[in-house]
């Protein structure tokens, strides 16, 4: 499924004759237009997007601070990634399923990129041990929904070249963005003690970057996460980032924000797992699973993830994913977005990483408020749903848990 606005901005592409945008980039981005637009900032449909990245326009540079069980220096904030949000601060996901890759190391190995393979081990680092696995998840991701680092924007290309060129350049902002460093100027400092204010963190880090910043805080009131949001003039690998006041709020409180001094934990490994929950979720759900309904709505979600208002509802089991925000499954198998934009369950579908509020119950995705479909099914009819409103019938998802939530 394809919206209006994108088959305006594609037909705009195919049409074009302008030789002013070339049809593909070298690795040193000279065949880029120097005049072209940044990000989002476009009056006008762009038609290359080898040299202009579109629709994920906002590139947020991310960074965690675990300090239970520590990761990575103890003077460092280490890198979570490189997303590519879309204008209107939604975003997608695992988008070319033919681009993933399966051993990260592997391919920097390929290419020679030793020095840069081990800088990735000394800043990027998994709180669980495996580093490979969150560089491979965090190109998965978040690399292939890029549309300037896509294969036919090379004119020379070379399998996984882009891989490299995303890992070079997550490294590259992350090294001009020292988190700790900017803190600790200001007197922030790690500390079993003291606590600091939403205006002290915020002062500190904006008055460095030059915009304001999001900062997250997890269920204890700690810092854990940092983003730098930018509009990009150019090319992923060559080009300009121009920071960008932060496009969400903090969720820390005003005052009393701790900021850990990363040591050995005495307390269980579930502590682990709290530092990566998403923004808005405060409890882990654990347990046989609950139900997926639509607020306001007759019916709910059955195992392949369509709406139906006859029948028994499926359990579905919503569990913490491995490098943040959540994942959903029925006895169909894994639930994500299809190809056509529906959520969908099943042995064929790709596991998506969704948003969980537990005060409301709702479940997002793509950082979209809710979720719509065509029309309200029938008695016998089975009908999908799409993140966002883009449908005619507009709701929200709400797992209703068959069990009680730990707070």
């Amino acid at each position: 499924m394809v919206s209006h606005s994108v088959l305006q901005y594609l037909l705009v592409i195919a049409s074009t004759t302008a030789a002013h945008y070339s049809s593909s980039f070298r690795a040193d981005g000279s065949s880029c237009p120097s005049d072209i637009p940044l990000s989002c900032t476009n009056s006008s449909q762009i038609p290359d997007t080898c040299c202009f990245e579109y629709p994920g326009g906002v590139l947020l540079q991310t960074q965690f601070w675990d300090y239970d069980y520590p990761t990575g220096p103890d003077d460092m904030f280490t890198l979570h990634g490189l997303w590519p949000d879309n204008c209107d601060g939604t975003y997608s996901q695992f988008c070319d399923s033919s681009l993933q890759i399966s051993d990260a190391e592997e391919v920097l190995i390929s290419f020679g990129e030793q020095q840069l393979l081990e800088r990735m081990h000394e800043v990027w680092k998994d709180y669980q041990g495996n580093d490979n696995n969150l560089w491979v998840h965090e190109f998965n991701k978040h690399g292939t929904c890029l549309s300037t680092i896509k294969p036919s924007c090379y004119e020379n290309f070379e399998t996984n070249r882009e891989v490299v060129d995303y890992f070079r350049k997550s490294v590259e902002l992350f090294e001009g963005l020292p988190t700790y460093k900017w803190l600790e100027a200001a007197g922030i400092t790690p500390s079993d003690s003291r606590t600091y204010s939403k205006q002290q963190i915020d002062e500190a880090l904006r008055s460095r970057f030059g915009k304001e910043v999001y900062f997250k805080c997890d269920r204890n009131h700690a810092l854990n996460e940092i983003w730098y949001f930018h509009h990009l003039r150019g090319s992923i690998p060559q080009g300009n980032y121009v920071p960008i006041d932060a496009m969400i709020s903090s969720n820390c409180p005003s005052f009393g924000i701790k900021f850990p001094l990363k040591k050995a934990s005495s307390t269980s490994s579930d502590t682990i797992t709290a530092t990566k929950t998403s923004a808005t979720s405060t409890a882990t759900p654990t347990g046989n699973g609950g139900y997926l309904k639509l607020e306001n709505q007759a019916g709910c979600l059955i195992s392949n993830g369509k709406w139906f208002v006859s029948g028994t509802c499926a359990t579905y089991k919503l569990s913490e994913a491995s490098f943040g925000g959540y994942q959903l499954a029925s006895s169909k198998g894994v639930c994500g977005i299809d190809s056509d934009g529906y959520f969908a369950c099943g042995s064929g579908v790709i596991a998506a990483q969704f948003d969980y509020d537990s005060s409301s119950g709702h479940v997002t995705y793509g950082g979209q408020p809710g979720w719509s479909a065509g029309r309200v099914p029938s008695r016998n009819a089975q009908v999908p749903i799409v993140p966002g409103s883009s449908l005619n019938v507009n709701f929200r998802l709400i797992f209703e848990a068959r069990y009680k939530i730990i707070q």
